[in-house]
């Protein structure tokens, strides 16, 4: 049975309802940037207005929200709008696969972790913003899971799929200007990090045997690497 206009958004927003909210944020973020910056690419000052990651205000004016709100703006619209399909078509497997709280805890704690990463290791001087961070995070739970799943082709298909475009995006990365890797590093081992937590009894597909110690060091692992991150930034920052 075909369905209606109207039926197929409330069948993919059952999906993906997080996924969905997050990128409709973005999307009001950046028509925030544009009203105030009065332009599709945003001016270094609205960036800076708007919350995108600047070491010095992070590291000597304590405003560690930009860690996170810099994940949700972005600079020019091919910039968002790559982001944005990027987003919907890895964010809806993963959602519909994992959950909907574990997506949220895995995006916005990928975000934080690749940001710090940039924060400890990235341009002191530099403004970034974008939400590759988090999208980076979501490749790094695909590979993990594909990884942990030992009986079933799925994941493991994904997991190779995505680990090859992670590779050859890293690459063509390393050869332009302006682009955050150290963010987007950061973003993938989350997401490794964190793929033991993510998969459970509520994961459509693939095949597990995490036991409760898996999953523990998974988050001591994560919580860790934050720590790390922090403990550098922080030095950097002396």
């Amino acid at each position: 049975m075909k369905l209606t206009l109207k039926q197929a958004w409330h069948e993919n927003f059952k999906i993906q309802p997080v996924n969905l909210a997050l990128m409709a944020v973005i999307v009001v973020m950046y028509v925030w940037e544009v009203l105030i910056s009065q332009n599709l690419t945003i001016s270094v000052t609205t960036l800076y207005n708007t919350g995108a990651q600047y070491a010095p205000a992070i590291l000597f004016q304590h405003e560690w929200w930009r860690l996170i709100t810099a994940g949700f703006l972005h600079i020019t619209p091919t910039h968002l709008l790559f982001n944005l399909v990027v987003m919907y078509f890895i964010g809806k497997l993963l959602e519909w696969q994992i959950g909907h709280f574990r997506y949220l805890i895995l995006f916005f704690v990928a975000v934080l972790i690749g940001n710090l990463t940039s924060l400890a290791f990235g341009d002191l001087n530099g403004i970034s913003a974008g939400a590759s961070g988090g999208i980076y995070g979501l490749f790094g739970a695909v590979v993990g899971i594909g990884v942990l799943d030992r009986f079933h082709d799925f994941w493991r298909r994904e997991s190779f799929t995505i680990g090859v475009l992670v590779v050859i995006s890293l690459l063509m990365g390393f050869t332009r200007e302006r682009v955050d890797m150290y963010a987007h590093i950061g973003g993938i081992v989350s997401g490794l990090a964190l793929s033991p937590i993510l998969v459970g009894t509520s994961c459509k597909t693939g095949s597990f045997n995490i036991k409760w110690w898996g999953r523990l060091l998974s988050a001591l692992v994560t919580i860790a690497i934050a720590g790390l991150l922090l403990y550098v930034a922080l030095n950097r920052g002396i």
